[in-house]
């Protein structure tokens, strides 16, 4: 009876302790998350997760998260802090060409020619089906647009999706394009020809002797140069002379050769580093003249390979400094040449890993495991906007645009002439080529919807631009979709007494779908604030739209913020029950969606 009993005793303590060693795992497991801000620099990883697939390429980094690709063609994205975000379903293999915007929306494309705009919490924004999967990474443009290579073709879409113009350059783009230094897409093609493709389809090209490794783009005061980087060593400029004729504005100047072989480079106004083939590091100037040579942690002095690949090192410059990555770990130099610090990585990674804003690095290693680092304990220093980070390197002022070829007709508000020009815009805009005439139209359209704003004494009952002229105009300039007309539309909405107008301008800022700053919602708020005359039910409608579709493109942290705006809304004493409904229904569908969580 007493064995009895004693194995009794003995089984329950092993259930019990089971069940509590469960507990633990399963709390440890919940509370994961890492506090970035209260995290020292150390060589031991700050978290880590198992993928569960091989990562193909680097981590791409955007507003403190990560989202890595697999073999298999799995999309996952992960929080600065290790809270997984999403795992996204791409229809099939996703290729290894990622791309993400300012406001963290994540552009992929499957094996099937499908691509896709992922918001931050990985819910589809919009697809389009190019026939055939992209060839080369997405390249995304300051204003949000996105230009997408497949072979020869180049086609350019609005943030939300909106064709812009196509252009085949007749001949395939050979390796990863750039942004450069103007906004512009700098490329290098199958036939030699190294091509600069301004945002509005203005194309420059040059032929080349044979095709380079690399670009680098060089700001030289008020002249854009690209410093085109050869397999063996050899380098070679191309100029872009904005004065000269169109056609006729690139030309060729040859530099000094390196003392070896590139594997990857970086480029900081007029100055750029290069890594070498053997662990070298070289800061040069825009005449190709070397500044400084450094060792990395890839040379032999420093026990390394001194042997590396393109595919297997990056670099990144920003104000702290100039960093080398590569699969076996990190070295960074100030950009007098000091080294700053050198991280050496344990298990070798299966990609070039990825240094963050945060100062945290993202390796993935050949083992299938995610490992994050705390590594630089230098903040950045530029501007950060409120919810996204860093702001776009500059504008293509599509805000304010130069004045248009219609400002000194006598007759552009002859309402004969206001439809003329109109179906001219609408016909232009709508077939999807609108190019070049992008800044044009889009002037002619701001300068007809704010006719009033420099005019004081302008009269409101006889207006020169009707209303309804108004309304399309403006529903033209929502299909363009620039980020950078958001601050013109809700200065419109805040100024224009017409409800139809302001509901116009909410509804095109929904379409756009981007307001990195959420200047918008107080726009909103504030006239729509109870005891205001201007409340109008379907102009809180457009408002309550506008919010929501700026939340699902966004996500968090816009989106909580949006929805308790949308809150105020729906309590408003003044609004019919019915319109509340509707706010409530609104809101009801953010919340399914998980858009009122705070990402933490």
């Amino acid at each position: 009876m007493k064995n009895k009993i004693f194995y009794l005793t003995v089984i329950f303590l092993f259930i019990v302790t089971g069940l509590v060693s469960a507990q633990a795992r399963q709390s440890r497991q919940s509370s994961n998350r890492v506090d970035i801000s209260a995290s020292k620099v150390g060589a031991a990883p700050l978290w880590d997760v198992s993928i569960g697939d091989t990562v193909r390429g680097s981590p791409h980094l955007q507003a403190s998260s990560a989202v890595l690709v697999g073999e298999r063609g799995s999309v996952r994205s992960f929080f600065m802090s290790s809270t997984p975000l999403w795992n996204f379903d791409a229809r099939g293999t996703s290729t290894s060409f990622i791309a993400r915007s300012y406001e963290a929306a994540t552009y992929v494309c499957n094996t099937e020619g499908i691509f896709m705009a992922i918001n931050r919490v990985g819910r589809e924004l919009w697809r389009l089906n190019l026939g055939k999967p992209i060839t080369q990474p997405t390249v995304v443009g300051w204003d949000g647009r996105v230009f997408i290579t497949v072979d020869s073709t180049i086609t350019c879409r609005t943030a939300s999706g909106n064709p812009l113009w196509t252009l085949d350059l007749g001949s395939n783009v050979v390796f990863p394009p750039i942004l450069d230094r103007t906004g512009s897409y700098a490329a290098v093609l199958q036939n030699n020809d190294f091509i600069k493709l301004g945002q509005f389809s203005h194309l420059e090209k040059i032929r080349l002797d044979r095709v380079p490794s690399m670009i680098v783009s060089l700001a030289e005061e008020n002249r854009q140069s690209y410093v085109l980087i050869y397999p063996a060593g050899e380098m070679e400029k191309v100029i872009y002379n904005n004065s000269a004729r169109e056609g006729a504005r690139l030309s060729k100047q040859s530099l000094s050769r390196l003392p070896a072989a590139p594997a990857a480079s970086v480029s900081r106004d007029s100055q750029f580093a290069v890594t070498l083939r053997d662990g070298r590091v070289l800061l040069l100037n825009a005449s190709g003249n070397v500044l400084w040579t450094r060792n990395s942690h890839e040379h032999t002095s420093e026990r390394g390979s001194g042997n590396i690949s393109m595919e297997q090192a990056g670099m990144m410059w920003d104000e702290r400094g100039i960093y080398t990555n590569t699969i076996r770990g990190v070295s960074a130099f100030s950009p007098e040449g000091r080294r700053r610090f050198v991280h050496k990585l344990s298990n070798q990674s299966s990609g070039v890993p990825a240094l963050s804003d945060e100062g945290l690095l993202y390796a993935t290693g050949t083992d299938n495991i995610l490992r994050v680092y705390n590594i630089e304990m230098k903040p950045r220093t530029i501007p950060i906007t409120r919810f996204y980070g860093p702001e776009p390197e500059g504008s293509y002022g599509m805000g304010n645009p130069p004045p248009s070829p219609w400002t000194g007709d006598d007759n552009r508000y002859d309402e004969i002439s206001q439809d003329r020009v109109y179906e001219e815009i609408s016909a232009v805009i709508l077939s999807g080529q609108l190019g070049k005439n992008e800044p044009v139209y889009v002037a002619y359209i701001m300068e007809m919807c704010s006719w009033f704003f420099n005019q004081p004494h302008a009269s409101q009952v006889r207006p020169l631009v009707r209303p309804e002229q108004r309304v399309r105009l403006v529903e033209l300039l929502a299909h363009v979709g620039s980020r950078e007309t958001v601050p013109y539309l809700w200065n419109l909405f805040d100024r224009d007494q017409e409800p139809a107008v302001r509901r116009a301008c909410a509804d095109a800022i929904g379409k756009i779908g981007v307001d990195p700053t959420g200047r918008s919602f107080y726009s909103y708020q504030y006239l729509l604030a109870p005891g205001n005359p201007n409340i109008d039910p379907q102009l809180v409608l457009a408002a309550s739209s506008s919010i929501a579709n700026l939340c699902r493109f966004s996500g968090p942290p816009l989106a909580p913020e949006g929805i308790r705006v949308l809150r105020y809304f729906s309590n408003l004493p003044t609004l019919p029950n019915a319109v509340k409904v509707q706010i409530r229904n609104e809101m009801n569908g953010l919340f399914r969606e998980g858009l009122d969580r705070v990402i933490q």
